[in-house]
């Protein structure tokens, strides 16, 4: 069974508009999609589960009063119960001086296309045919104990913003994933992990080799030892940098919420990095993950320079939070759904590249360490001083080459501080899930010890 976009979410989100009272502003978000995953393990399929969903979220301005209610139901009789839902919510909140709707602001959509056929066509058959190429790829390594599991994922939808005050946009997207999670046994009777993956908007963009490598690249093939506790030179795999922007984007886009912390009191023309660094969001390049033609509030998106040449060039808005700050939106709406408010936030950070690859960015590294996996740092990071101390694992750098492989030790250091130091950006771009694409970077000084 396939599911095809018919755009019905623009024609559902006039008719809640068409419902507004006189002097109300209402705005519809209008979504519907389906997505699928399937895991194999030992060549076989052990789960498929496959999800649609459509729903649509009203939000009502009244007398300076804001009231949101979603419903899980795109039925023509729920529509009205949703619009009467948000009006009565409007009536319990307070009077807001930012309770304000976009209005059109004559900038063009992207002219991308971030659907594909194939993708929201691929049989089942096909989806599991690949993840068991992927399965084979890297249980062919000697490296390799076992597998865990090879997941398959896919998504399929279409969204609409509908408002009282002009706007009206539809957007569509397909994406698709395979990923593998892999064992390995370094010699001693423990066990080893790592994970490869590859993500595309169609099945054609998928590269099964190159995540069976990405896997057993970061399997240790003799055991591990712990570090002393040291302060050195680091660098960053691409997935690592994907996930320190995402942290660096949020303490830039949050002054309100922190307004003490370094970065988020930076004024613009602030120097916060090297000169080499350039931060942008640009969802209108369609091989980011995160490409979109609108936002969450149906403004077209652009391209957003947050730092330029190391200098705060400006923050991302909604229409809210730039109303509060005295300036236009900056088309930077983000949902987590019909079931939510927008909000300002990213969707395709990435640093421009440099000109060094990642052998070149190794060559020049004496004694330092290479993150190859990270977790806990967002959790880990104290919002106020930017503080963090996250679990990694990775690889020694010794003489400009790869030496022994390091698991389960502790990275600390702070978002300021690492921006501060990053000495240079590698031309390897690379596209992962989420609101960030990363490229291996070198970072002057942190601190590497045992957990």
């Amino acid at each position: 069974m396939t599911w095809q976009a018919d755009g019905a979410v623009v024609r559902i989100g006039r008719e809640v508009v068409s419902r507004a009272r006189p002097g109300e502003r209402v705005e519809a978000f209008v979504a519907r999609g389906i997505d699928s995953q399937i895991v194999v393990r030992e060549q076989t399929v052990e789960s498929v589960t496959r999800s649609d969903s459509g729903g649509v979220g009203v939000r009502v301005i009244a007398d300076g009063r804001v009231g949101f209610a979603y419903s899980g139901s795109l039925d023509p009789a729920a529509l009205g119960q949703v619009l009467a839902d948000a009006r009565d919510s409007a009536l319990y909140t307070d009077v807001r001086g930012d309770a304000v709707l976009p209005r059109p602001d004559g900038v063009p959509a992207a002219d991308i296309d971030l659907w594909s056929e194939d993708c929201a066509a691929l049989p089942t058959e096909a989806k599991t045919a690949l993840s068991c190429e992927l399965e084979r790829a890297v249980t062919a390594s000697a490296k390799v104990r076992g597998v865990k599991s090879v997941r398959w994922g896919d998504a399929a939808a279409e969204s609409a913003v509908v408002s009282t005050e002009g706007v009206e946009s539809y957007s569509r997207r397909t994406s698709c994933f395979v990923s593998t999670y892999v064992l390995g046994d370094p010699g001693t009777g423990g066990t080893t992990t790592s994970t490869g993956y590859t993500v595309g908007r169609s099945p054609a963009e998928l590269d099964v080799a190159a995540a069976a490598r990405e896997a057993l690249a970061a399997l240790p093939e003799a055991a591990h030892r712990q570090p002393r506790s040291q302060r050195l030179p680091v660098l960053f795999d691409p997935s690592v940098t994907a996930a320190f922007l995402a942290v660096v984007s949020g303490m830039l886009n949050n002054p309100a919420a922190h307004p003490d912390q370094a970065l988020a009191a930076a004024e613009r023309g602030h120097r916060v990095a090297p000169e080499h660094v350039t931060l942008v969001d640009d969802p209108t390049d369609p091989s980011a993950y995160g490409a979109a033609r609108h936002d969450a509030e149906g403004l077209a998106t652009r391209r957003n320079v947050l730092l330029d040449r190391g200098c705060l060039a400006q923050r991302l808005h909604d229409s809210t939070s730039g109303h509060r700050a005295g300036v236009p939106s900056t088309g930077s709406s983000v949902r987590a759904g019909y079931k939510s408010l927008p909000r300002a936030g990213a969707r395709a950070l990435s640093l421009v590249p440099g000109d060094l690859d990642r052998a070149a960015l190794l060559s020049g590294v004496t004694h330092g360490f290479l993150v190859q996996a990270i977790s806990g740092l967002q959790a880990g990071t104290d919002p106020l001083s930017g503080r963090f101390s996250a679990a990694v694992s990775g690889r020694m750098v010794r003489d400009g080459e790869l030496a022994e492989h390091v698991h389960h030790c502790t990275l600390a250091s702070s978002i300021p501080e690492a921006l501060g130091g990053l000495l240079a950006v590698g031309s390897d771009v690379r596209s992962f899930p989420g609101n960030a694409r990363g490229t291996t970077v070198l970072i002057a000084d942190m601190s590497l010890g045992a957990r």
